[in-house]
C-alpha cells in the first residue's frame, strides 16, 4: 500500500490550452482505503470526475480482499474446492499480475492472504505470529498455484488455507482503469492521487511539465524532499515503512511483508518509488523493491527501470533519466547524499 503523503502533485493552471478557460472539477473521496483525491481539466471535467469516483468503487467492490462478494473473496473461499466463475478483467488483471509475481517470487507474492490477515497491521488488533504459525503461513504463498482459464472464465487456487491479496497492484491498477475514463471523456489535464500512487494526464495549460514530489521518509509528515518531472500518462508508485505500522514490545512492524519470511518486510530502503506507464507495474515494482532492498533497486534501474530510492542511512538513488527535472524542495537536502545511477548497456547492444 502507498500513502498520499509520499507523492505531491504539483499546482496546474486552469488556463486552456486554446486560451479558453475549461471546466474544472475536483473531488476527494474515500475508497480502496485511502483518500483519493482529483483534479480534472476539460469541457467535461464534472462528468470525468464523477464518473472516475464511482469507477473506483467499483474497482474496489470486484477487486478488495475484505469487500464481500468480491471476485477476490469468491476465490479465497474456493481454495482447494473448485475453480469459481469471475469477471474477465478480473482474470487480465491477475494475469498481469501474476507474470510479474513469478519473476520476483522472494519480494512479492499475490497469495500473501494467509499472511496479511494473520498479522492485521491494519485493523483493530494487529497481532505477532509466532515462528511456528510464520512458517506455516509461508508454506501456503506460492503464486503458480493460481491457476487462470480464460477459456471457461475461471480462477483456482489449488490449495484450502490458500487466499490472494492484491494490496501491492491494486491501487496502481485503479490508476490505469481512471486514465480509460479521461481518455473517454476528452480530459485536457488531470492529477489523480490514490493514496500516493500519482497519475498525470494530459498536459499543464503553461506547457510546463507535471511535477511530483517525493516525500522526506526520515522528515517531518508531509515534507517533500525534492521533485522530478513527469510525462502525460505516467503514474509513481511509493513504498515505504513510514505510513502504516504497529509496535509491539519496542517493535515496529510495517504493512509490506516478505513471502519468504511470513514478517513484515526488514528493508534498508526508507522509501522506493517506480515511475511507469503502466500503474499496475507502478505499483509492483515499488512494493518489489522494498522488499528486495536497495541491491534490487539497482539492479532495476540499471536494467533501464525508472526508480527512486532512500536508503535508512540517507543516501537517495535516482535513476539518470529523471536528472533534468529534479529538483531539492527541502532545506533537509544537506541530510542526504544524492547518487544518480545510469542504465548498463548489455555488450549485446
Amino acid at each position: 500500500m502507498k500513502w498520499r503523503a509520499a507523492c505531491l502533485a504539483a499546482l496546474l493552471c486552469a488556463a486552456s490550452l486554446t486560451g479558453c478557460a475549461p471546466r474544472e472539477a475536483s473531488a476527494t473521496t474515500y475508497a480502496m482505503d485511502t483518500i483519493v483525491s482529483q483534479r480534472v481539466w476539460g469541457p467535461q471535467a464534472q462528468q470525468a470526475c464523477s464518473e472516475a469516483s464511482r469507477a473506483l468503487a467499483d474497482f474496489e467492490a470486484q477487486f478488495s480482499l475484505y469487500a464481500a462478494g468480491s471476485d477476490i473473496e469468491k476465490i479465497n473461499d474456493a481454495a482447494g474446492q473448485k475453480p469459481v466463475a469471475v469477471q474477465a478483467d478480473t482474470l487480465s488483471l491477475l494475469r498481469r499480475a501474476q507474470a510479474l509475481s513469478l519473476r520476483y517470487p522472494c519480494q512479492f507474492a499475490l497469495t500473501i492472504a494467509p499472511v496479511t490477515l494473520a498479522w492485521n497491521v491494519n485493523g483493530e488488533e494487529p497481532c505477532v505470529p509466532d515462528e511456528a504459525e510464520r512458517a506455516a503461513l509461508c508454506a501456503l504463498v506460492d503464486d503458480t498455484d493460481l491457476v487462470l482459464n480464460e477459456a471457461d472464465g475461471t480462477a483456482f487456487l489449488r490449495r484450502a488455507g490458500q487466499g490472494l491479496d492484491l494490496g501491492g497492484v491494486a491501487k496502481g491498477a485503479a490508476c490505469d482503469a481512471v486514465r480509460a475514463i479521461y481518455e473517454e471523456y476528452g480530459v485536457q489535464g488531470a492529477v489523480l492521487d490514490i493514496g500516493g500512487n500519482l497519475l498525470v494526464y494530459g498536459e499543464k495549460a503553461d506547457g510546463a511539465p507535471f511535477r511530483a514530489g517525493f516525500r522526506d521518509p526520515l522528515g517531518e509528515r508531509g515534507t517533500a524532499l525534492f521533485s522530478f518531472e513527469m510525462a502525460s500518462g505516467q503514474v509513481v508508485a511509493v513504498s515505504g515503512g513510514y505510513e502504516r505500522y504497529f509496535e509491539a514490545d519496542g517493535t515496529r512492524y510495517i504493512h509490506i511483508f516478505d513471502p519468504t519470511t511470513g514478517a513484515p518486510a526488514e528493508s534498508d530502503l526508507a522509501a522506493v518509488g517506480a515511475v511507469c506507464e503502466s500503474g499496475l507495474e507502478a505499483d509492483f515494482y515499488s512494493t518489489t523493491l522494498y522488499v528486495g532492498g536497495l541491491d534490487e533497486a539497482l539492479r532495476y534501474m540499471r536494467a533501464g527501470g525508472v526508480a527512486i530510492a532512500v536508503t535508512q542511512d540517507g543516501q537517495v538513488y535516482l535513476s539518470e533519466t529523471l536528472q533534468d527535472g529534479f529538483r531539492w524542495e527541502s532545506a533537509q537536502e544537506g541530510e542526504y547524499a544524492l547518487h544518480w545511477v545510469s542504465e548498463e548497456v548489455s555488450q549485446g547492444e
